[in-house]
């Protein structure tokens, strides 16, 4: 059996940049542990099979980290929608993915892929920013003086403001405490940024650590970049509606642009992260012997 399979940078339009994920197509055949051991062999922070949908959607998507299956994330959503769009003769201006968390609307335009995120949640950390800057081998005064939650919009983080970039490029993350304290705060891994304010673009720059999940450093998290959308939006700005551009894997070599935005409905916070993507790698997968 052989299965065909892109590699996608993700949150960037140039190869070699952005947040590479794999794509498997025609997937419905393929048992859970034959993905999980997929994604595993493919090393990447996630690998995406496609399915054929069982509600009104397009397509449907599982998403596996090297350890795990997500029922959502950010990055590997907008390379199932540009792998998608790859086969068709027209490309689309939306599409809805059915995935584990439901159905995520997607817009087309402008060379980006934008995703409707759920109405975000917030909790407090369960964990102390003393510990949290230990883990990071920071002194406490490089922290910002704001609060540090737990934010979903889909999928969990921990949440870190630093007072400037200049704090996040020396890093020097412990991974089995930022596992640890992850764990503790109910979150996927540590998202950690610093706001340049308003008018500047990009206006953030993000680094994400999720060693529980097998990645030790997430190159471009859109799932994380959302969190941090709701966080600039209940926190910060408190504007009806607002948009920015978020910068993240700089300090790995992987510079890619998220574009967050906000909007207030009655029924809570729209949130919005879109980016571009390019293919990279166009091939097979041979499973022959193993099914």
């Amino acid at each position: 059996m052989k299965k065909h399979i892109l590699q996608i940078d993700v949150f960037s339009d140039t190869p070699l940049l952005g947040n590479p994920a794999a794509v498997v197509y025609d997937a419905d055949d393929l048992p859970g542990d034959t993905m999980q051991r997929i994604a595993r062999e493919m090393n990447l922070s996630e690998t995406v099979f496609l399915l054929r949908p069982t509600r009104q959607a397009d397509y449907r998507a599982r998403i596996f980290t090297p350890l795990n299956e997500l029922p959502f994330a950010g990055h590997p959503t907008i390379a199932a929608a540009h792998a998608v769009c790859a086969r068709m003769e027209r490309q689309p201006r939306h599409l809805i993915q059915e995935c584990g968390l439901g159905l995520v609307p997607i817009r087309i335009a402008e060379g980006r892929y934008t995703m409707t995120r759920a109405t975000p949640t917030f909790r407090p950390a369960d964990v102390s920013k003393a510990d949290l800057a230990h883990a990071l081998a920071l002194p406490p005064e490089a922290l910002a003086d704001s609060p540090h939650e737990t934010v979903s919009t889909g999928a969990p983080w921990l949440l870190l403001e630093l007072r400037d970039t200049a704090a996040l490029q020396t890093l020097r993350p412990d991974l089995a405490q930022i596992e640890r304290l992850s764990r503790t705060a109910g979150a996927a891994g540590l998202t950690v940024f610093a706001d340049l304010g308003p008018g500047a673009s990009p206006r953030l720059r993000v680094r994400t650590f999720a060693p529980g999940e097998g990645v030790a450093e997430d190159p471009v998290c859109g799932s994380g970049n959302g969190a941090i959308a709701a966080w600039i939006a209940t926190h910060r700005d408190r504007t009806f509606s607002g948009a920015y551009i978020a910068e993240q894997g700089v300090e790995i070599g992987r510079r890619g642009l998220a574009h967050a935005a906000w909007r207030a409905r009655p029924e809570g916070l729209e949130i919005s992260v879109g980016g571009a993507a390019c293919t990279l790698l166009t091939g097979e997968i041979d499973l022959t012997g193993l099914l």
